[in-house]
């Protein structure tokens, strides 16, 4: 076989493709660094707003503190003062200055503290005296902490006392310094923008322009809070800004602030050291393509020999009836590949026979594993074959272990599924239950209490049993007992108690962590806890109280779904 100008044909082939490359990695180097940089902005920004949104939050919470000092029942007195219209105002603004002296108002935090009960008002300087619309909200949330709105250089949180906690009814307003959000809010990342927080009708909670808080400025077309998380590209008083925007999860969740924070960014910043570092990189890839033509020129011409005799070779290689003599010097680079294209021969008919040996292999394993599967209704019938010959037989016993074995399994296993119901997961316990009876009759009482609301609620299957089973093995050791089963909703979360007045036992600090054995009785446990944890995530899973001689309550803790 004989190449005709295989050396110009290398060549253009070469320029070709390093034209190309070099043309799509400036390509790929534009595009790739502006998402990157996006995404780096994007990420920082919104990991910055997180942060913010905690550090808002933990000032606002200085709020809910002060209420919390107020209402402690060493103030009870006072506040029936402070509540009672038919004594003097002068009386009761005393009672008020004696609550607030002793709770300490930090005037870091708070420009203002004021108590409304009745028709009389209170306060540690002159709050507005106005209605404010808020108010209204104060009462329909009862009892809770209330972003009202601003006044002045301050955030006013309200919350309406109903005389639940003391014998105390009223509104208690916060006015806490707006300067304290301002400070956190700018500047951002090295003094390149700022942040400020907006509700999400467009009223300012807190700007670093201070004119514009508590006005409502709307700009749909740049700050939409409906579109949050966003992140987009705004010009903005005739310059160019980066416009992120997040709602602050734990600010609208905890105080029902119904807002979102704003992050204006300056875009050249960020990106105008874009342009110079693209020139630099032009220059240096023009560069290395005039080299890499260079270079190209001369491999090719070295390599267009070689490859001629190269190919004389794998010719000689491919008649089986020649005998392969090598047509290269051994000082030639292709001899190593010539050796080596050999070699691959070898090895790919060897591959090729043993990978038909690996089907056939896996072929007769999945033979195998269909023959081993057992159908579970098999498992089923049995059982109920069992309990139909224990009634022929007149074994009542025998029959109701078979029927609450063959139900529990029914349970268990459960098609499979990772959820049952709460009735479902109460059932297979009673069924379990059942089954120890027989074994061991009147050695346990068990009582039950399921609230219907949870009833038809889905948790994880399994649960219950383990915690059951330990009861049943270590706490009627020395006497029998009662057992409790309780099921209901909890701070919006799924709670269980198993609760005996058995045995009981000390209840070691390290019972979820250190190692656990199928003999050590705390298997069952821990794995509960962890498949909980696993699913769940922390702050849930079992808790465990128990005292020697009065028995033993284990809590279990899941997210409602």
């Amino acid at each position: 076989m004989k190449f005709k100008h295989i050396s110009t044909k290398f060549i253009l082939a070469f320029v070709s493709i390093l034209a190309v490359v070099f043309s799509v990695l400036i390509v790929v180097f534009y595009f790739s660094f502006s998402i990157s940089m996006n995404n780096y902005i994007s990420s920082s920004s919104y990991s910055m707003q997180e942060e913010l949104d905690s550090a808002v939050t933990e000032v606002i919470n200085e709020s809910a503190y002060l209420y919390g000092r107020i209402m402690n029942s060493s103030n009870i007195e006072l506040m029936d003062v402070i509540a009672n219209k038919d004594l003097p105002r002068e009386q009761r603004k005393e009672a008020f200055n004696s609550v607030i002296s002793r709770v300490g108002v930090d005037g870091d935090y708070f420009n203002d503290v004021v108590i409304i009960t009745g028709e009389a008002r209170f306060g540690i300087n002159s709050g507005p005296t106005e209605e404010a619309s808020g108010y209204s909200d104060l009462v329909a949330h009862k009892n809770n902490v209330m972003y009202v709105g601003n006044y002045r250089e301050s955030l006013i949180m309200g919350i309406y006392s109903d005389g639940s906690a003391i014998d105390f009814e009223g509104i208690f307003l916060f006015f806490m310094s707006e300067n304290k959000i301002k400070e956190m809010c700018n500047p951002v990342n090295g003094g390149v923008g700022y942040s400020f927080i907006m509700r999400s009708d467009g009223y300012i909670v807190s700007h670093v322009d201070s004119s514009l808080v508590g006005k409502v400025v709307v700009y749909s077309d740049v700050y939409n809070p409906e579109n949050a998380p966003e992140y987009k590209t705004e010009v903005l008083d005739g310059k160019k800004r980066i416009v992120v925007t997040s709602k602050p999860e734990l600010l609208n969740l905890r105080y029902a602030f119904n807002s979102c924070i704003v992050s204006v960014l300056d875009y050249d910043h960020y990106f105008g050291k874009m342009n110079g570092a693209l020139a630099i990189v032009l220059s240096v890839s023009f560069a290395m393509l005039v080299l890499s033509v260079v270079l190209a020129i001369i491999r090719a011409r070295k390599i267009s020999k070689p490859i001629t005799l190269l190919s004389e070779s794998i010719n000689a290689t491919a008649e089986p009836t020649k005998e392969h003599v090598s047509v290269l010097s051994e000082g030639d680079e292709l001899v190593q590949l010539e050796r080596n294209y050999d070699l691959m021969m070898d090895r790919i008919f060897d591959l090729i026979e043993r990978n038909k040996e690996d089907m056939q292999m896996q072929r007769n394993l999945e033979l195998e594993s269909l023959q081993m599967q057992i159908n579970p209704h098999f498992l089923y019938n049995t059982l109920d074959a069992i309990s139909w010959m224990a009634r022929i037989k007149k074994q009542p016993e025998i029959d109701r272990l078979v029927m609450n074995l063959a139900k529990f399994f029914r349970l268990f296993l459960h098609n499979g599924d990772k959820f049952v119901k709460v009735s479902e997961e109460v059932e297979m316990v009673k069924s379990y239950l059942e089954i120890d009876k027989i074994r061991f009759p009147g050695r346990v009482t068990v009582h039950t209490e399921i609230d219907e609301e949870v009833k038809e609620l889905p948790v994880l299957k399994l649960i219950l049993q383990p915690i059951i089973e330990n009861c049943l093995k270590y706490a009627f050791v020395t006497h029998n007992g009662n057992l409790y089963i309780r099921a209901y909703l909890k701070d919006d979360d799924i709670i269980f108690e198993v609760e005996d007045d058995g045995d009981g036992f000390d209840v070691p600090e390290d019972i979820f962590t250190r190692p656990a054995t199928m003999q050590s009785g705390g298997y069952g446990l821990k794995n509960v806890n962890e498949r909980i944890r696993l699913q769940y995530g922390e702050g849930y899973g079992l808790t465990i109280f128990s005292k020697k001689g009065e028995g033993t309550k284990v809590t279990v803790r899941l997210k409602k779904q």
